[in-house]
């Protein structure tokens, strides 16, 4: 399955398993492309980690436990940028 489309499943997905924004993107380090799924209301994170990690194996799935409004600052500095 492309990446792209394990982005979209796990974008239908989180709103049942987090109450919190969230953002689901692809990302690159020193270890290569992965999926980072950036979360704002940490108390599911372990189970959005086992479910993302069962159900789309064949993919590096990072959970990145960000501040509260941090989601939003990233999306109007974007917006700024453009």
């Amino acid at each position: 399955m492309r990446r792209e489309d394990v982005i979209e499943l796990i974008k239908s997905d989180m709103p049942d398993l987090t109450e919190g924004a969230f953002d689901v993107q692809t990302k690159s380090d020193d270890g290569g492309t992965h999926i980072a799924i950036y979360i704002e209301d940490h108390t599911n994170s372990q189970n959005i980690l086992r479910m993302t990690f069962e159900k789309y194996r064949e993919n590096r799935i990072v959970v990145v436990k960000v501040p509260e409004g941090y989601l939003d600052y990233l999306r109007v500095k974007e917006k700024r940028t453009k």
